[in-house]
């Protein structure tokens, strides 16, 4: 870490300070330098509240989504923190444009429909989504101070997609099961002759291994006990192999083959990268927020494993309020 040291006999001072006034019941939390109010806390609570996400799964005072809450209040603290030693800025436009890309594409879901169910599922308001992708914008940043970043820059993004370009590649396949080794051999010849032919040799040989049309899908989707021979397979080729639970030789035909081209699948590529990248820059932010100082209000609970749970509701604040000087 990039902290500056403190006199030993400040330092000392400092922490015989800090443990006299880190148990004031009106603080919900302390990180480090900076305090959560249970004022703040409340505030925040109310605000999420008005979020119609998160108004229809919440029920109004429950103490597990306090604590939700707060375990996101420590969290961004905690970023604060980081953001500071590492000397790393997210901005409000780099999230929305990274919450842009992650909601891009054909298949994905429209922010709406990602807010409410990250709402239904984890409690999460739109507010703590955004905070969540700014925290995982400065891990990025923090990667990037830490050379961790290498396997995210373009080079290695295209050496990653020429590993995995077959797996990503498309085939359109066709398999015909038939009773012996030479019908195997007259249909496959007769489809190589005649592509068009296929479907109607599907026909005359239907059945549950039989496939009625030519059919595109990712090569990974090939049937397992196929996909040996689909590899080796050029398009406009075929292959014949016995499969014994078929109760027959299965003629395969390889029409076509279409392999992405890197633009098509760099999003792909970068989210594998970027998850590969991340899980080492968490283990220098957790080995690093280790060494924090972090304390919650025992009224709340205790921090445990990044979040805020349920403690035995004893601890000095409790005390301080059950004896009435609070």
């Amino acid at each position: 870490m990039r902290r500056l040291f403190l006199n030993p006999a400040l330092a000392l001072f400092a922490a015989v300070a800090l443990a006299g006034c880190r148990t004031e019941p009106t603080v919900a939390a302390y990180v480090e330098e900076f305090t959560i109010s249970t004022d703040q806390l409340a505030a925040a609570v109310e605000q999420r509240m008005a979020d119609d996400n998160i108004a229809e799964v919440v029920e109004p005072g429950d103490p597990d989504y306090q604590r939700v809450v707060l375990s996101q209040l420590v969290q961004q603290a905690i970023y604060r923190v980081l953001s500071a030693d590492y000397d790393v800025e997210v901005s409000d436009r780099d999230v929305q444009d990274k919450l842009d890309e992650l909601l891009s594409g054909d298949n994905a879901q429209s922010a709406e429909d990602v807010f409410a169910q990250l709402a239904a599922e984890q409690m999460l308001a739109e507010i703590d989504v955004r905070e969540n992708v700014r925290q995982a914008l400065a891990r990025e940043a923090i990667a990037a101070e830490e050379g961790l970043d290498g396997p995210i820059q373009e080079p290695a993004l295209r050496q990653r997609y020429e590993e995995i370009k077959d797996q990503l590649s498309t085939v359109t396949l066709g398999f015909i099961t038939v009773p012996d080794q030479e019908t195997a051999d007259t249909t496959l010849a007769t489809v190589l002759a005649d592509p068009g032919s296929y479907e109607g040799l599907a026909a005359t040989y239907a059945g549950p291994n039989t496939q009625p049309t030519l059919r595109s899908a990712p090569v990974t989707d090939v049937p397992g006990p196929l996909f040996p021979n689909v590899q080796q397979t050029l398009a406009g080729q075929g292959f014949t192999v016995a499969i014994p639970e078929t109760g027959g030789i299965v003629v395969g035909y390889v029409a076509a083959r279409a392999v992405p081209p890197f633009e098509a699948v760099r999003s792909e590529v970068s989210v594998e990268a970027a998850a590969g990248v991340d899980a080492a820059v968490t283990e220098i932010v957790t080995e690093a927020v280790a060494g924090f100082d972090i304390d919650i209000n025992p009224r709340y609970g205790s921090f445990d494993q990044g979040r805020v749970v349920p403690g035995d509701g004893g601890g000095v604040v409790r005390i301080l309020e059950d004896a009435g000087t609070t």
